[in-house]
């Protein structure tokens, strides 16, 4: 995942896998989000030749919406490519803004506008939070009540600009019983809220990800393992690239300094 802030906006990548119930990911994927790229959470098991901890197949999954086509491969991946999807460890959840599903945009006229939320989540473990979370900061912390495996709520909210909702939901590791995962978890993919003709932009992302090719440029130049001359000039030009694209996002947003 190294290269994913560069993929993200070449836009050569469509999807981003979590192979381990984790939170570590979710910045590099709320700062792309934020500048509006669209990149696919979805669930996976790598390889599974890590020699400390072979997870079973299915460990982490992907649920896509298919709507009509049910069991249909190419709706599968077509649903996949829009993030009619949710990536769970073991909970199943249900997520709308306006009627709107994980993959497909609200659109509104004006900021201020009150949109309805609701929300279900389901577990064979116990939950200990769900978060609602809107641009990647956490709008909501919502508690679960009885033997904590069910929730199930409507909200009201008002955006004042362009972003995106998804939900998050996790428990506590001794409680993941019989899940083979760290800790029970499942996410959606973003419902983006575009107003009027305002793109989704954050400064402060655009920054996350320049340091970010800072970073993995400085641990290129120290890499033995060049082939040519050509394969690393090749490769800094993709870093530059993608630079100049973040620097675009972050004066879109104008509201810090360059970077």
């Amino acid at each position: 995942g190294k290269g994913y802030i560069v993929d993200a906006a070449l836009q050569t990548t469509h999807a981003l896998e979590w192979s381990w119930p984790a939170r570590a990911g979710f910045h590099p994927w709320y700062a792309t989000l934020n500048n509006g790229l669209r990149v696919t959470a979805v669930g996976g098991e790598d390889s599974i030749t890590d020699l400390h901890r072979t997870k079973l197949v299915g460990s982490v999954r992907t649920y896509v919406f298919t709507g009509d086509a049910g069991l249909d491969m190419k709706a599968w991946f077509q649903g996949l490519r829009e993030g009619r999807a949710f990536v769970s460890a073991g909970p199943l959840l249900d997520f709308s803004v306006d009627g709107k599903i994980p993959g497909q945009t609200v659109r509104l006229a004006e900021a201020g506008s009150r949109l309805e939320i609701k929300l279900g989540v389901q577990s064979i473990v116990p939950l200990s939070k769900a978060e609602l979370i809107f641009n990647g900061d956490v709008m909501e912390t919502m508690s679960f009540d009885g033997d904590q495996t069910l929730l199930g709520l409507v909200r009201e909210v008002t955006v004042d600009r362009s972003g995106w909702f998804h939900l998050r939901v996790e428990g506590l590791p001794d409680e993941r019983y019989p899940l083979d995962a760290a800790f029970a978890q499942a996410f959606t993919n973003p419902i983006w809220v575009l107003i009027g003709d305002q793109p989704v932009r954050d400064a402060e992302s655009a920054r996350y990800c320049l340091r970010w090719i800072d970073k993995l440029q400085g641990m290129a130049d120290e890499w033995p393992g060049w082939r040519s001359e050509k394969e690393r000039e090749h490769v800094y030009r993709q870093f530059e690239e993608a630079r100049q694209i973040y620097r675009r996002f972050e004066s879109e947003a104008g509201d810090g300094p360059a970077h």
